[in-house]
């Protein structure tokens, strides 16, 4: 569960670089036509974060091995950026699970949240939405685009105006036509 803490803070502070990261990379990678690549989001200040982020994912793979302990701050930080060193490595059953454990430990955050911190259910949104629509670029990749579909649809109606959910909308339906790409960028 989450709590006010300092910690809390830098992740929440963090949240608004996600959408330039995102685009960042995109354009990096592919210029002019960035909206047709997915983009995974990974935690930057989580465990395996910067490894994700620098693209030695076999680095962020081995930190991420271990399952946090009961004290240990935030799961859903640990278990999405897992979700996107497993799906980026190829490791589909495993990636599956990261994915999935990713989305019910965000909604698990969401809905364990003290009711005097109300104020904090919007940020929550967006965290579920950043798992969800990590699961749906898993589901991309293992070629199951209904599945993918379904879960950027709820991404989107959580937070509708997030950049990394409207991307990889795009590339989503772009992907019907040709190859897209994935990228994975900073929260």
């Amino acid at each position: 569960m989450r709590s006010s803490s300092r910690n809390s803070r830098e992740k929440l502070s963090v949240l608004g670089l996600a959408a330039a990261v995102s685009l960042l990379l995109g354009s990096a990678v592919q210029a002019g036509e960035q909206s047709h690549s997915f983009v995974m989001t990974a935690y930057s200040n989580g465990k395996g974060g910067p490894d994700l982020i620098s693209g030695d994912y076999a680095a962020a793979g081995k930190v991420l091995q271990y399952r946090a302990s009961l004290s240990a701050f935030d799961g859903s930080t640990n278990s999405t950026n897992r979700c996107v060193a497993l799906a980026v490595t190829k490791q589909w059953d495993a990636a599956r699970a990261a994915c999935n454990e990713a989305v019910r430990d965000a909604e698990h955050e969401k809905a364990t949240l003290p009711s005097y911190q109300y104020w904090a259910r919007k940020l929550e949104n967006d965290y579920v939405a950043v798992a969800l629509s990590n699961r749906a670029v898993f589901h991309w990749m293992s070629s199951d685009s209904a599945a993918a579909a379904a879960d950027l649809k709820r991404a989107e109606a959580l937070s509708p105006k997030a950049a990394f959910v409207e991307r990889n909308k795009a590339a989503l339906e772009y992907s019907h036509l040709a190859v897209a790409q994935v990228d994975v960028a900073a929260k």
